[in-house]
């Protein structure tokens, strides 16, 4: 038989607390899914719920969130936030798709969605509201939350979008003058752009290719067509690699700086 004082007792007690809080820290952790995408590519975000069997009495979301990056300074009274782009919520809706009543709702969506998302209803039925975004640009990168509700349930989910600082035209071959060479055209407007071209095993062949402008706009920004001339092969995977290297118009993210409180999780704005 057992005896346990009550300095035991309240020993086991905290062990139990402090087994519950690591727990509840583990549950808190739990990584946001990364998608990376090329930018003016189109993009499927995933969301799947099993307690979706069709649209009646169906009302689903997305909206999406900026993706803040947070580190300590040495400074100990200056507290550094890292938001990509801008601060989204503070000037647009952040609505990127809306399903309610067995329809799209576009009241409150995002015009910068305009036009560029769709869900499949077919797919609806199975369970699946995953999001079609079209056309992905630098300003897409955020976090995303798809939300579900019905009579039988309700579930969230959620998944970080990444889009790479460079774009990946598709390349294709062609026959010019009597040569086999391989082409890309940008989809993206460029004020200093640099294409590099790679095959299969990461070879840098830009060397053997030209650049020349495809589309020009008012502003300065234009498309490039490029050729690679290299010995090519037609069973040769080629990449065709185009980047800003403009510093004024490559892809961005405001910094705000917060001194910080006495109180955790409390800041003012510089």
């Amino acid at each position: 038989m057992f005896c346990f004082s009550p300095w035991d007792a309240l020993r086991m007690s905290s062990f139990l607390v402090m087994i519950i809080s690591i727990l509840l820290l583990i549950q808190h952790a739990v990584a946001i899914d990364e998608l990376r995408v090329h930018p003016y590519t189109d993009v499927t975000l995933p969301c799947h719920f099993s307690f979706v069997k069709g649209t009646d009495d169906l009302e689903f979301y997305w909206e999406r969130e900026d993706i803040e990056e947070e580190f300590e300074v040495e400074d100990d009274n200056d507290y550094f936030r890292f938001f990509r782009f801008y601060d989204f919520f503070e000037m647009f809706s952040k609505v990127v798709y809306q399903f309610k009543n067995d329809k799209e709702q576009v009241e409150e969506q995002n015009s910068m969605y305009e036009k560029r998302v769709s869900v499949d209803r077919e797919e609806i039925s199975e369970g699946s509201l995953s999001l079609l975004l079209k056309n992905v640009n630098f300003q897409d990168q955020a976090i995303y939350k798809c939300f579900a509700m019905s009579p039988t349930g309700r579930g969230e989910s959620k998944i970080k979008l990444i889009v790479e600082d460079s774009e990946e035209p598709r390349v294709e071959f062609k026959e010019i003058d009597d040569e086999t060479v391989a082409t890309c055209v940008s989809s993206g407007w460029y004020y200093l752009p640099n294409v590099t071209w790679l095959d299969r095993g990461e070879r840098d062949l830009s060397n053997y290719s030209t650049v020349e402008i495809f589309e020009e706009q008012m502003n300065g920004a234009y498309r490039v067509y490029s050729v690679l001339r290299y010995p090519v092969k037609l069973n040769e995977k080629y990449v065709c690699r185009i980047i800003e290297t403009d510093v004024n118009f490559q892809p961005f993210r405001t910094i705000r700086k917060y001194p910080r409180r006495k109180f955790h999780h409390s800041y003012d704005y510089y």
